[in-house]
């Protein structure tokens, strides 16, 4: 082997590991590594990252996807940008939902736009397997819940999705919306049983057989 193809090969080499070892790193240990000089180690955080920040934003702004494609690059600009503005390291990712949610907050008053939630939701059952009149119940019950989150009061919506469709846990959403644990179970508790009534109201006072 010449010595161009030995000194090809190791570079490949160390490069597989390097890449191994970023994914192995936590979100604070990438951003640190980034913040030292490695545009991989930021790499590694856009590829861990970006399909949840894009949903969430894109659930913020109703699905719009011209809106959500702007406010996710307006995203990752910023974290790249002012990644050392963030002291502590272990909290990553409630930092970038935070950001995202301030760009999306932020666009939406300049529009004069409501948010209301994306029709669509992660993880429902394959229609293709349910028979008709399922798949139409099955709508039915998702536009329902789509409707009552809408009209829940703002703070109280934004828990919801962030709990309920991203996966946040109480800690996280209390730092990325600059509240408390306690208040954010607050919130979830009264949205749901403000959805449990309203829910309730619509399916019980629908004649029986009726689909919408």
């Amino acid at each position: 082997m010449s010595r161009e193809a030995e000194g090809t090969r190791r570079e490949a080499k160390r490069t597989a590991q390097h890449t191994m070892d970023l994914s192995s790193q936590s979100d604070g240990e990438l951003l640190a590594s980034f913040l030292s000089g490695s545009e991989r180690a930021f790499a590694e955080l856009y590829k861990r990252r970006h399909l949840e920040i894009y949903r969430f934003i894109l659930n913020f702004v109703h699905g719009d996807e011209d809106l959500a494609s702007d406010m996710f690059q307006e995203t990752f600009i910023k974290v790249h940008d002012h990644a050392h503005t963030l002291r502590d390291g272990g909290n990553v990712r409630s930092w970038m939902y935070t950001i995202a949610r301030n760009n999306c907050i932020n666009c939406l008053k300049r529009r004069k736009r409501q948010v209301p939630l994306d029709e669509k939701h992660e993880n429902r059952q394959d229609e293709d397997q349910l028979a008709p009149d399922e798949v139409l119940e099955r709508n039915s019950m998702h536009r329902a819940l789509d409707a009552a989150i809408e009209q829940l009061p703002e703070n109280q919506r934004e828990a919801v999705i962030l709990r309920e469709f991203e996966g946040l846990s109480y800690a996280e959403i209390a730092k990325a919306t600059h509240t408390n644990i306690g208040i954010i179970r607050q919130r979830l508790w009264r949205a749901k049983q403000t959805l449990r009534t309203m829910l309730a109201d619509r399916f019980e006072n629908r004649p029986a057989g009726e689909s919408e």
